[in-house]
């Protein structure tokens, strides 16, 4: 898997997690661990980890941005 494949494939997650919930988002830091691709995501209420693995599986974390 290539890193545009991750961001693609966390993109996808990410717009079905937040189901046009969440304002604008912007794609962050990508980073690769090992087996497994870290993409990270910002929008105005909150921040996104989406975790891909190399067979295609995703995960969404979200933070709270403190204020």
């Amino acid at each position: 898997m290539t890193t545009r494949e991750a961001q693609t494939i966390a993109s996808e997650k990410l717009t079905r997690y937040c189901a046009g919930k969440c304002g604008a988002i912007a794609l962050g830091r990508t980073q690769r661990i090992k087996s497994r691709y870290l993409v990270d995501f910002d929008a105005p209420q909150q921040r996104f980890t989406v975790i891909v693995e190399n067979d295609g599986n995703a995960k969404v974390t979200a933070w709270d941005k403190g204020k």
